[in-house]
């Protein structure tokens, strides 16, 4: 009787594991990312390089999207992937940046001037850990999987190195998730793919919930074609956020780059392809 009552509760026992645990893995279809560490920290400096950009410059490729590359002085990290791996693989090249020796991917949406790039880092670094918003398509998280990527799903912002944190994603549609970088002495450098859910949401998100002050963003604001009012709106409400430079690129549009230009040449940054800027 003894060994049937231990024997009935280590199956139960059994069976709430694989309730609590495994199940859910397999209905997520895919590891989830979860901060350890609920201190963002710091780094000591982000230097950040404009890999792919549709705004041309010098002999660089520029085809529409964007790439973005990420050093800090503990993670070197690509941020999207731009659409054509061979742009890619020139630019990475001819700017002397080693694509194979990266540490991990963060990608902000599912389109496709955003993740085509990765065809190219497969050949290069296969197995590489990429970070995707937790409701990209499941036929988008499939084709990263199928490239051999270690596909990691994020929802709730989430710390994923000192002083580095991924914002968790916002709808736009489509669900999109930025990458913020926190600087001794500056606060957070905000790197965004296009913004749908737009721009000021994304960084005000990033402020609220890593409790650090915003210094500067740069990537698209998915604002070519806004109306002026629509325009000012955004300005104001990054201003207000205490946004110190912005480098609009990629989809912004040039009558916002030029609207910022005009209004706040302070914080305005010219941003395009090859362009690097570090932040120390």
């Amino acid at each position: 009787m003894e060994n049937t009552r231990r024997c009935a509760i280590i199956t139960l026992l059994l069976l709430l594991v694989v309730l609590t645990y495994i199940l859910p893995s397999i209905y997520r279809g895919g590891e989830q990312a979860r901060s350890e560490n609920p201190n963002l920290g710091y780094v000591e400096y982000v230097e950040v390089t404009v890999l792919i950009d549709n705004h041309p410059d010098s002999s660089l490729r520029s085809p529409w999207g964007i790439s973005l590359y990420v050093e800090t002085s503990n993670r070197t990290i690509l941020f999207d992937a731009g659409s054509d791996p061979e742009a890619l693989k020139l630019n990475a090249e001819k700017l002397g940046i080693d694509l194979s020796s990266i540490d991990l991917v963060v990608i902000s949406h599912e389109h496709g001037d955003h993740i085509q790039g990765l065809r190219y880092l497969a050949e290069v670094n296969r197995g590489l850990r990429v970070y995707v918003p937790r409701h990209m398509s499941e036929s988008c998280k499939g084709w990263i999987r199928g490239l051999g990527f270690d596909l990691v799903e994020v929802e709730e912002t989430t710390v994923i190195s000192e002083g580095v944190a991924i914002v968790g994603e916002l709808y736009g549609p489509p669900y999109e998730q930025a990458l913020a970088v926190n600087v001794k002495g500056l606060g957070l450098i905000v790197l965004v793919g296009c913004s749908h859910p737009g721009v000021d949401r994304l960084v005000a998100k990033a402020k609220e919930d890593l409790k650090s002050q915003p210094y500067a963003v740069i990537g698209g604001f998915h604002l070519s074609g806004a109306g002026t009012d629509k325009i000012r709106k955004v300005v104001e409400n990054l201003v207000e956020l205490g946004l110190k430079k912005v480098y609009p690129i990629h989809c912004s549009g040039e009558k916002f780059r030029s609207y910022l230009k005009e209004n706040y040449p302070e914080v305005y940054g010219d941003g395009r392809v090859g362009f690097k800027i570090l932040f120390n």
